[in-house]
């Protein structure tokens, strides 16, 4: 492997694009590598020096691979930073709270919340590794936008205004964890061969489909709060909580038919909303 080479993977190491897709921006860079490095020979520069003087016309490995990020996957970094940060502060800001106003002392419930902001924060920062595997990037997010859900009803123990304040901040956090996994489930398609209209369908298909799986999981979530209220934890809790496991498993596989048949799976997405969604009613009853 030449310098040239290392450099261009340097670049790509910036990036989150798919297999196929980083194989034609590599070639694509290491043509304007070369181009250069042949321009240089020809005004008499060794092929040594020529190669180091491409690379430096080319320019810092971070700078172009941090632009082409943003350039083909604008604010994808940013939200993941925005997210884990956001569910950081909120860990820190609301435990102290609850320690010190409240007087309660929640030791566990801080440690999920610092693990999933965390793991939220370091996706950002390789972006290029765990690009490459976007339903679990996605699964990630959508982990820490059911669990700041969740703290929706725990914020309600705070007094006053600061229950209000800190409900708004959650709300604008799930919508953050929302608008990143429909970006990012876009963005992760194969977009080159569509029309601008198709991918507004796709587009269509993925808001769609994920807001079919916000639905599942918010009213899974809900009958699993129930249960623990009347009955503690129990095995009956893996009945809702396999809903969400279930929607998780599906879109996977789904992303792939909105890829290809957007509309399609529009219907699909919703049968699997009737189907799955209704689950929880009939265990609750069946309880």
């Amino acid at each position: 492997m030449n310098r040239m080479e290392k450099h261009v993977n340097k670049v790509l190491d910036q990036m989150q694009s798919p297999p196929g897709e980083r194989e034609d921006i590599k070639e694509e860079l290491m043509s304007h590598l070369q181009a250069a490095k042949n321009h240089h020979m020809t005004q008499g520069a060794s092929e040594e020096q020529a190669e180091q003087q491409a690379i430096e016309d080319f320019g810092h490995s971070d700078t172009i691979g941090h632009g082409l990020q943003e350039t083909m996957y604008p604010y994808q970094r940013s939200l993941l930073y925005i997210i884990g940060i956001a569910t950081l502060l909120f860990g820190a800001f609301f435990y102290i709270n609850m320690t010190f106003v409240s007087g309660e002392d929640q030791p566990i419930w801080l440690l999920i919340q610092m693990i999933i902001g965390s793991a939220i924060t370091l996706s950002a920062i390789n972006i290029a590794l765990t690009g490459h595997y976007y339903w679990s990037l996605n699964v990630i997010v959508l982990i820490a936008a059911m669990w700041n859900g969740i703290n929706l009803s725990v914020v309600e123990q705070t007094p006053g205004r600061q229950t209000i304040l800190f409900w708004i901040y959650l709300v604008i956090v799930v919508l953050l964890c929302t608008i990143f996994v429909i970006r990012n489930s876009y963005y992760s398609s194969d977009q080159t061969p569509t029309t601008k209209k198709r991918r507004n369908m796709m587009k269509i298909s993925y808001i769609a489909n994920v807001t079919f799986g916000i639905a599942i999981c918010g009213a899974a979530l809900f009958f699993a709060y129930i249960m623990m209220i009347f009955g503690g934890w129990n095995w009956s809790l893996i009945y809702p909580i396999s809903s969400i496991i279930a929607w998780l498993i599906f879109f996977k596989f789904q992303m792939k038919l909105i890829q290809n048949r957007p509309l399609t799976a529009v219907a699909v997405g919703f049968g699997f909303l009737v189907f799955v969604g209704a689950a929880p009613f009939a265990i609750a009853s069946a309880i």
